[in-house]
């Protein structure tokens, strides 16, 4: 039998494979040991996802979001998220104004969690409608009963699709179902020499604007530079997140 092509006369196998094994473990500790020595922030980041597991998940990579969506105001006048963020760090929030009960639960925590934070004078909360047809003339009155500093802005159709499946962010319209009313004002009824009317017709109530949207509850945080950096996961716990929050922008900023 033919021995390995490393293997000389007299030479020992096994020796020359631990070798060539500890030779190739060595580089691989040296280059692990470069990445995290002259790559800026690897090593940092790698500390800091420790730390805010599991308030918040951070990107290793982040996604930028520069100038790619445009945006529209109360006044339907176009805007970015650029202008909005204002080079602060910024948390993204989709919801919709007739939101019976998670959109303002989710506001009002996020108003708590900036009450808490060290920080929040680095921070921007940008609220962005998925209903624009209903919101858009009334984004700052619904935000700015949460906290003043809050902006709210929507996005035409299209450019609200683009954006909310760039970010993942789920939105569908759900129709509620007509209602049946009566009403009584037509139905003629004797009552002595007089006629009253009143109708007993039962009419459907059908109105466009009855309906909800299913949506993504959740808070995107985004650099100043614009990139999508990390995500605030459910529960949504005020304390946990200003301690979170205030440890990324002291951090990364």
């Amino acid at each position: 039998m033919s021995k390995p092509s490393n293997c000389t006369e007299g030479s020992n196998c096994a020796q020359v494979k631990k070798a060539r094994n500890t030779i190739i473990w060595l580089g691989f500790g040296i280059v692990v040991l470069v990445y995290y020595l002259f790559v800026p922030g690897a090593n940092q980041l790698q500390d800091l996802k420790e730390q805010v597991q599991p308030t918040m998940s951070l990107y290793s990579s982040p996604k930028s979001l520069q100038g790619k969506y445009p945006l529209i105001d109360d006044n339907r006048n176009t805007t970015s998220l650029s202008a909005a963020a204002n080079s602060k760090w910024s948390i993204l929030y989709f919801g919709y104004a007739s939101c019976p009960d998670v959109c303002p639960i989710d506001l009002a925590i996020l108003n708590q969690t900036l009450g808490m934070m060290q920080q929040a004078d680095k921070l921007q909360v940008i609220f962005i409608s998925v209903d624009p047809n209903r919101d858009v003339g009334n984004l700052a009155t619904f935000v700015k009963r949460f906290n003043t500093s809050f902006i709210g802005l929507s996005a035409e159709d299209e450019a609200l699709n683009k954006l909310t499946r760039t970010l993942g962010v789920y939105h569908e319209i759900v129709q509620i179902k007509e209602r049946v009313s009566k009403d009584h004002s037509q139905h003629p009824v004797e009552k002595g020499d007089k006629k009253m009317s009143m109708s007993m017709k039962g009419v459907k109530v059908a109105k466009k604007d009855n309906y909800l949207v299913n949506h993504t509850a959740s808070y995107l945080l985004l650099n100043p530079n614009l990139e999508l950096t990390g995500l605030l996961t459910n529960p949504h716990n005020a304390k946990k997140m200003a301690v979170a929050l205030d440890l990324i922008i002291e951090a990364l900023d």
